[in-house]
């Protein structure tokens, strides 16, 4: 089970690169963490973190997009990113275990603070 520490917010959390050989978290922490990330975040079918950002033109989900692509840089954890006419959908999960750590959430945070 993961130490959650409910006096640091996960947006001034810094993502931890995943070596492999952990766990994912477990759904108790899960729903913790998603419930704290909020602003319609959800898991999708294959159990990544998920949320598909509207626009009103194809230019501001490119500006997003890059937005989002220098976070992950400095944050040194990528997500997916899908980019269409009006809308920017990303997806977090963590490739080495196949599953979701608290930096998944953090990056999520970090997304919403940028949005």
């Amino acid at each position: 089970m993961v130490n959650v520490e409910a006096s640091v917010c996960l947006i001034d959390k810094a993502c931890i690169p995943c070596m492999g050989g952990i766990p994912p978290l477990d759904s108790v922490a899960t729903n913790k963490l998603l419930a704290e990330v909020g602003h319609g975040w959800k898991i999708n079918e294959a159990g990544h973190l998920f949320k598909e950002y509207k626009f009103d033109d194809f230019m501001g989900p490119i500006a997003f997009a890059n937005r989002i692509a220098e976070l992950a840089e400095a944050e040194a954890h990528h997500p997916d990113i899908t980019i269409a006419w009006g809308k920017c959908s990303i997806e977090i999960w963590t490739h080495k275990i196949s599953g979701l750590t608290e930096s998944d959430f953090i990056l999520a945070a970090k997304i919403e603070g940028i949005n």
